[in-house]
């Protein structure tokens, strides 16, 4: 058993993803499916390519776990073989995968780990002796890159189907024996998306604007950042060891360059008072080599200084109905919502979202 780093690949519009990155995706997704139990708890090979190839705000990694002989090919600068991310690749008998991404504007300290098994025990079911091992030292590995890449705080994320423990798992007892504590928790939710959903009522002095893929009008763009940075800032992430990111006009501009070259699409919704404030704010996005029928919804925030007066939820249900003018086939939003927010939980019960999958999320200082 040795390990293989997928290189970076230099272009991706018309590559076609290795044999290692279908792989990777296959596993992955196939994990994440039977905690959630819903199909749509995917990634696509072309999205992990394009993550590879990194941004001005974070930098992804993704090793195999390969069994057999040593690889040969060309030697990273981690000091390890590497294949390509895109065809041709050589045929390999991978065990698993660790994917690591560091943040490169905030949190500079950490790393975000996965480590996805290619023989996965049955749902809820312990490793055995063999898959404990090979976990292991995938855990034990990735850790070690980590302080390679100049990272002290690792953080990993678990799976599983709602009204289970973290420990449905498998990977949960070696996180564990690593030293890893559990800092956070999640829900995922999944609302459908009616055909003719009611247009919501506004009070006086309120309207909406709609600005699909960062097109925000230049006279909001102020507005729009203050109010990403308190969404940041206001985020519930329990004990974990975070910062939250300061929106500027350069940041706001590479997000939109990112968005364009990975074929993302976002719906952002802005409620405007007779004064032209921004007061709150709801986004949701898509991605084109995703399944169509769904979306996510990536952001809600309301102004501080507006907060308890329904705000979030008129935002919400204007979406929900100009969702079906700019992407007409989308039929499914997904969501994360903090378990100890109990407002924005009790909003998305309103809105009829039904729990598909919890997540937790845990940290190991080196």
């Amino acid at each position: 058993m040795h390990l293989v780093q997928i290189a970076r690949p230099t272009q991706v519009a018309e590559a076609e993803p290795a044999d290692c990155i279908r792989s990777f995706v296959f596993w992955a997704n196939l994990a994440a499916q039977e905690a959630s139990g819903d199909a749509a708890a995917s990634t696509s090979p072309s999205r992990v390519v394009h993550r590879l190839q990194g941004s001005g705000e974070s930098q992804t990694y993704l090793f195999a776990v390969v069994d057999g002989p040593a690889t040969l090919g060309p030697v990273s600068e981690l000091g390890l073989p590497q294949i390509p991310a895109t065809a041709p690749s050589p045929e390999l008998d991978y065990v698993g995968f660790i994917h690591i991404s560091l943040p490169l504007l905030e949190e500079r300290n950490a790393a975000e780990i996965e480590c996805v098994l290619c023989d996965l025990p049955l749902p809820g079911e312990p490793l055995d002796a063999e898959g404990h091992k090979v976990a292991t030292w995938m855990g034990d590995t990735a850790l070690k890159i980590t302080q390679q890449l100049g990272r002290s705080v690792a953080h990993v994320g678990l799976l599983h189907p709602p009204e289970t423990a973290p420990e449905y798992d498998a990977m949960a007892a070696v996180y564990q024996s690593l030293g890893f504590t559990q800092r956070h928790s999640e829900r995922q939710l999944a609302i459908d998306i009616p055909e003719h959903p009611a247009a919501a009522l506004f009070p006086p002095g309120l309207s909406a604007a709609i600005w699909q893929d960062y097109a925000i009008p230049e006279e909001h763009i102020d507005d729009v950042m203050r109010l990403l940075t308190v969404a940041s800032a206001d985020a519930d992430t329990g004990t974990l060891s975070t910062e939250p990111i300061v929106w500027s006009r350069q940041r706001l501009e590479e997000a939109h360059q990112r968005l364009r070259s990975r074929r993302g699409h976002t719906l952002l919704v802005a409620l405007i008072d007779d004064a032209g404030g921004i007061v709150a704010l709801t986004e949701l996005a898509r991605h084109e080599a995703a399944d169509p029928e769904v979306c996510e919804w990536t952001l809600t925030v309301t102004d501080r200084d507006h907060r308890r007066q329904g705000l979030a939820q008129l935002a919400k249900l204007t979406a929900l109905h100009e969702v079906n003018q700019a992407w007409p086939q989308v039929r499914r939003c997904y969501c994360s919502v903090a378990a100890g927010d109990a407002a924005m939980n009790a909003l998305y019960a309103r809105l009829g979202a039904r729990e598909i999958s919890q997540s937790s999320a845990w940290e190991l200082h080196l």
